[in-house]
């Protein structure tokens, strides 16, 4: 149990969350700066609003966390009532955050905390001074309640913390603690209360926060963090799970199995086959506004990405690196970071975000781009459009059954190859020929028949993709061939 508390702990006070949030575009600007725009390329335009979600998967003692967040230094995006913001008019304050994490004081479960950090210089020298003169600035923040919540004094503790130049210094730590309401009223509530209605209204990663929110076991947080620029204000969901922890909630889907395998599809957190930005970017190019995060901590061994579905961006260099989504990875020395951002695509599927892990082996990365071999160009051309029920079902077994295993993955590499080889010559014969195009037609009827059984199919594991697969090649090659062989023979004997 007091393992347990200790986890929730870490997670439940953790600033990664901000302290992270606008890494990339500092990092981008950093690196652009030096660079003139050309080839053509769009220049990201600058908007305050930040969506994100974060997976971070904790590989030894597997127990992950899901959190998806919405920030921005903008008031009009974002805006605490006044008394709330008027806390950070106190210099010596660095941060105020609210939550209702579970164990955020381990003593008092049945209760959500506020926490206010204070700059440690001129506090005092010994632990009864600087509690005291910590007091002298935080109580009177909270007197008045907070969110119409009376707040309970808890303690003081020195804290280390990293700073807005991400040095890591030690602050003096306030805890109140206040009633605790369900993470799906207080989302409700504060979302209303702070987020504007065009954020609300545009989809994207809120709609999923709202989903997120009606877990019972999912905890709600809101934070301000002064910044050189602006006050960083930050509203997030995020859920704590394990299948095999007793204390924790399981696990959405089959994570389990996906972790332990060292593939990951990071929707399979969130229960979804596709996730679109808000339409607060749509027609617009902010390719970092939108960001993906997957951080896999290992005590055990070094772990490195040996696979992924999409574009890998290997460093941001320059605006080009960034007109494409795709997976942005970082290997410490048992830490997996990976971000993934959208470039100019409004969406991403399911398959596409994809990517395995093992052992560091120094091997490099590989790119298995699903969307490099194109779409069914036999088929397409035969049924007249990529929009045809019969390519989108293609499609569908595709990425949703077949990609979601490694025997699939590598089947399809291999297939890919093949058949992309002839493709193309067979598909502009059938624009050409309708006669031609009506025969492929037919053909393709058996086809599409027999990957049906894959729409009943219980594929839980490699094994299965396997046995499946090996079945319907089996099973079509005794349609194409070995039936009208048969046929052939049986006639031949009669003539």
């Amino acid at each position: 149990m007091l393992k347990f508390l200790i986890f929730i702990a870490l997670f439940a006070v953790s600033s990664f969350f901000l302290t992270e949030a606008y890494s990339l575009e500092v990092e981008f600007q950093k690196e652009s700066e030096r660079i003139i725009e050309s080839m053509g390329w769009l220049e990201p335009e600058k908007v305050s609003y930040q969506e994100q979600i974060q997976l971070l998967i904790d590989y030894t003692d597997s127990k992950n966390r899901i959190a998806i967040g919405m920030l921005s230094k903008s008031p009009n995006d974002m805006r605490f009532p006044d008394y709330i913001e008027d806390i950070m008019s106190e210099p010596k304050v660095i941060s105020f955050l609210l939550t209702n994490e579970f164990g955020c004081v381990p003593a008092k479960i049945d209760r959500a905390c506020v926490i206010i950090d204070v700059e440690r210089a001129g506090l005092g020298d010994n632990v009864v001074d600087i509690r005291e003169n910590t007091r002298k600035i935080t109580d009177p923040l909270v007197d008045q309640g907070v969110i119409l919540f009376a707040a309970e004094f808890d303690s003081v503790t020195l804290q280390p913390k990293a700073n807005t130049a991400g040095e890591e210094v030690f602050v003096s730590r306030a805890v109140y603690t206040i009633n605790k309401a369900t993470t799906s009223s207080l989302f409700n509530a504060i979302s209303t209360m702070v987020l504007s209605s065009d954020i609300r209204n545009s989809g994207g990663f809120y709609d999923h926060a709202v989903e997120l929110a009606k877990n019972n076991f999912s905890a709600f947080t809101i934070s301000l963090t002064p910044q050189e620029n602006g006050m960083l204000r930050a509203l997030h969901v995020s859920l704590i799970c394990s299948d095999k922890s007793p204390e924790l909630v399981h696990c959405p889907g089959n994570l389990s199995e996906q972790i332990a395998n060292g593939k990951i599809s990071p929707l399979d957190f969130l229960e979804v086959e596709n996730l679109s930005r808000s339409n607060v970017f749509a027609d617009r190019f902010l390719p970092l506004n939108s960001v993906i995060q997957v951080k896999i901590i290992s005590d055990e061994q070094s772990l490195e990405v040996k696979t992924v579905n999409t574009h890998l961006i290997e460093k941001l260099q320059n605006i080009g690196d960034v007109q494409d989504g795709g997976w942005i990875f970082s290997e410490t020395a048992r830490i997996v970071d990976g971000k993934y951002i959208f470039g100019q695509e409004p969406s991403v599927n399911k398959s596409d975000l994809v990517f395995s892990f093992g052992p560091n082996t120094g091997d490099p990365i590989d790119v298995r781009d699903v969307k490099d071999g194109g779409g069914c160009l036999i088929a397409t051309a035969a049924f007249g459009s990529e929009m045809a029920p019969q390519i989108q079902f293609l499609r569908e077994i595709r990425d949703n059954t077949v990609l979601q295993t490694e025997y699939g993955s590598m089947f399809m590499a291999g297939f890919n190859q093949f058949y992309y080889s002839f493709s193309p010559t067979i598909a502009d014969y059938e624009r050409e020929n309708s006669t031609f195009k009506e025969s492929v037609k037919l053909m393709l009827t058996p086809l599409l028949a027999s990957l049906t059984l894959l729409q009943y199919a219980d594929i839980d594991s490699e094994s299965d993709m396997l046995g499946y697969g090996i079945s319907i090649i089996l099973l079509n090659v005794g349609m194409y061939f070995i039936g009208p062989a048969i046929l052939i023979m049986k006639i031949k004997k009669r003539i």
